[in-house]
């Protein structure tokens, strides 16, 4: 009984213990009295005793016994054991011998490996990272579910049927590798090791291992580790490190103002782009200038807080558009977008950027002009119909009355100034017509240079002497398309403006040149298309306009000059015939430094000709044919009637185009032309000369009118083959239409109209 393991001898019959050892009971705490009371089926957990009865059983029966049991201790701890048992004769008793071995520790030394194992498999299998082990040579030992997803793979046991060298098939540069090995050799393990590798796919993805190198002695046998992809992270690396490179680009060089303020109103901070916006040599020169944003930049303060409480409320303001003070005192158009940044709930300052508008709401200003100009040129074609027929009665009875009365007598005299009376209100409506497009053109192809050559007396005499004269032509100016009467009406104008400009006297410059309008200009005018342009420049030396006055130049009746000096079209009819001819007109001027338009008109390609030189007529000759008059308006018909009369024409006339046919149905002989109003009650002037051409085949037609769409295209150009009369007309102008129309050629009709 001096085994240093327990042991005890219990009677198989009553199950009492007999004897044990020193080891039992230091081992499990009693004392031997205590031991000798206890039955063998006492030390088991309870749970445990129906088995020990079936051991002891089988001890009975002679057999010998080896297991693993669990043991109550005296202080109620449960050990784990293994137990050998022997029958033997004790003191007259059938008893058995029993060899307790403590195997407590070991047991739960293996169910810590069992549980580490359990946990490793589960750790292996049901980790998000890739976890691999490989061979030196780029063989894969093992591979988790994760790292097969991450490479593409349906499952490990693909991965590593498919893949036979790592180093050549995963590495999208093998030499990472390489260098990954290397470490593991020197180091032992290496973290975050960054690499590109491919995806069954061909996809690249960006990965990290941490791995260590496994050896035995010195040899390295595997390598182990884990997988993370990063692919993500890296994109949004080079996203941070684009976002920052951008954000030092937009700061330092952006075009638009970058600044952060405290809610107080004063600048924490401003870009080279947010000072040279508003008129300060740097940064730091506008951020110690101004002290109060609201009071000191803003043109209405009550809008700088607007914009706090918009960008206090939702976080943000956006396209809040204000108007402010540059360092000159000049005002300038921002649109501004506005964070509020708060800490701890409290506001710390606002940050955002500010963009200059101020090109854009004077091109809005032009638009509005453009819309106003649009509704004044409505009303002129509205009323030049009317307007201009009855202006024709007046300057075509007048004519008759000069061609009737002595040069000498009063009444010659009174009739001369009806008929300037009346052509100067013929002027008017023209220059109406011409702002708002409307006027009806007969564009030809022009040579600038001749064309202000020819001009060149006429404004001598026209701006007088006190003003100095100058022209700049360029030699090789290329050819426009344009009516040579909206030149004359351009020079007419602007010369004008320019003398009014220069009372004291002064220089004025005419010039022409050949010019590009780039994207750029294109970007900085948004209405301008880029392209080749002839440039026709007037500048002086006077008066000049402040910034206000130039917005408003080229609205119709605005006028600097004062009452019955100046009607307020000249300008907008300048800007008319630009556009009419799909050109542009600019303005630039300074107080005190002079003003300077240019007038820019598209530029012919080199095909363009210039058109044959007109053949004048020396005198109208009498006619003896049979002209049809249709027109409307009765003293304008009657008018017609006696001047073709009085020049030896047999006259018909009608009242509108119904009556007209019928008078042609009924007539016997050929009518040689037809003059008509083009805008009549019932049927136009041109269905009625169509109508009649079934009638009378061989006619030929004279169109009259001040205004119409029904001749003229989108652009206000006279359709080749037609011949007008402009209303209000002179008698000598009536007489010479109607002669070139029934004597003249196709083709030198075609010139003379063009």
């Amino acid at each position: 009984m001096n085994c240093p393991q327990p042991m005890w001898v219990y009677s198989l019959k009553t199950l009492q213990l007999l004897e044990v050892n020193d080891a039992a009971m230091r081992h499990y705490g009693y004392s031997r009295d205590e031991f000798v009371q206890l039955l063998i089926s006492d030390i088991p957990p309870q749970e445990d005793v129906p088995r020990l009865l079936e051991k002891v059983a089988e001890s009975r029966e002679g057999l010998q016994h080896r297991g693993e049991w669990r043991h109550r201790l005296k202080d109620g701890r449960i050990i784990e054991v293994e137990i050998d048992s022997f029958n033997l004769a004790f003191g007259g008793h059938e008893a058995q011998l029993v060899l307790v071995r403590d195997i407590t520790r070991q047991k739960q030394a293996e169910q810590a490996l069992q549980q580490a194992e359990r946990k490793y498999r589960l750790l292996f299998e049901e980790a998000i990272v890739g976890i691999y082990q490989t061979t030196p040579d780029g063989r894969l030992l093992s591979v988790n579910p994760a790292m097969a997803r991450m490479y593409g793979y349906d499952s490990p046991e693909e991965m590593m049927s498919c893949v036979s060298n790592i180093d050549t098939q995963l590495y999208v540069d093998p030499a990472r590798r390489e260098e990954l090995k290397r470490l593991m050799r020197e180091q032992g393990a290496v973290r975050h090791f960054e690499t590109e590798v491919y995806r069954k796919d061909g996809r690249k993805i960006w990965l990290w291992t941490n791995a260590r190198a496994v050896r035995e002695g010195d040899t390295i046998v595997r390598y182990e580790g884990s997988l993370e992809e990063i692919t993500d992270r890296k994109r949004l690396e080079g996203q941070l490190g684009q976002a920052q490179q951008q954000y030092r680009d937009i700061v330092e060089n952006a075009v638009i103002g970058i600044f952060q303020s405290t809610p107080g109103g004063r600048y924490l901070s401003v870009n080279p782009a947010m000072a040279h916006m508003l008129g300060y040599d740097s940064p730091q020169e506008l951020v110690e200038a101004i002290t109060d944003i609201g009071t000191q930049l803003y043109v209405d303060p009550k809008r700088r807080e607007e914009l706090k409480s918009l960008a206090k409320e939702q976080g943000v303001a956006k396209n809040f558009e204000c108007q402010v003070y540059r360092k000159d005192g000049s005002t300038m158009w921002i649109s501004a977008n506005v964070r509020a940044i708060s800490k701890d709930g409290s506001l710390v300052r606002f940050e955002g950027m500010n963009e200059d508008i101020t090109p854009r709401k004077l091109l809005e200003g032009q638009l509005l002009q453009a819309q106003k100009m649009e509704a004044v040129g409505q009303l002129a074609g509205g009323v030049a119909h009317d307007f201009n027929n009855a202006l024709g009665v007046i300057t075509g009875y007048s004519d008759l009355l000069q061609m009737n009365l002595p040069a000498g007598d009063l009444s010659h005299k009174y009739a001369v100034e009806i008929a300037k009376a009346g052509r100067r209100a013929a002027a008017l409506t023209r220059q109406l017509l011409a702002f708002s497009r409307k006027q009806i053109i007969q564009p030809v192809v022009l040579d600038l240079n001749a064309a202000t050559s020819e001009l060149e007396k006429m404004l001598g005499r026209l701006i007088g002497e006190h003003i100095e004269v100058t022209f700049k032509r360029s030699p090789d100016l290329g050819w426009i398309k344009m009516d040579p009467g909206q030149v004359e009406q351009i020079l007419m104008n602007l010369a004008v403006n320019a003398r009014d400009a220069m009372p004291e006297g002064g220089k004025l410059c005419i010039e022409t040149a050949n010019v590009e309008l780039d994207e750029t200009y294109a970007r900085q005018n948004a209405y301008v298309r880029p392209g080749s342009y002839v440039m026709l420049g007037v500048s002086d030396t006077g008066c000049g306009m402040n910034k206000e006055l130039q917005s408003r130049v080229f609205e119709p009746f605005f006028t600097t000059k004062e009452p019955g000096k100046g009607t307020g079209l000249g300008l907008s009819t300048v800007y008319g015939i630009a556009k009419q001819n799909a050109g542009y007109i600019m303005v630039s001027s300074e107080l005190g430094k002079g003003t300077a338009l240019r007038l820019y008109v598209p530029r012919l390609g080199g095909d363009a000709r210039l058109p044959l030189p007109r053949k004048a007529l020396e005198a109208i000759p009498c006619g003896t044919e049979t002209v049809l008059v249709v027109e409307d308006e009765g003293p304008l018909r009657s008018l017609a009637r006696t001047c073709l009369e009085s020049n030896g024409y047999s006259v018909l006339d009608a009242p509108d185009a119904a009556a007209a046919l019928e008078l042609a149905g009924d007539y016997p002989s050929p009518i040689h032309l037809l003059l008509t109003d083009v805008v009549m009650p019932g049927i136009g002037g041109r269905e009625l000369a169509r109508r009649l051409r079934v009638l009378q085949p061989e006619v030929k037609v004279v169109y009259m009118s001040g205004y119409t769409n029904d001749l003229i295209d989108q652009q206000g150009k006279l359709d080749r083959d037609t011949v007008l009369l402009e209303k209000p007309f002179t008698l000598h102008a009536l007489l010479t239409k109607v002669y070139k129309a029934l004597h003249l050629a196709q083709s030198d009709r075609a010139a003379a109209g063009n």
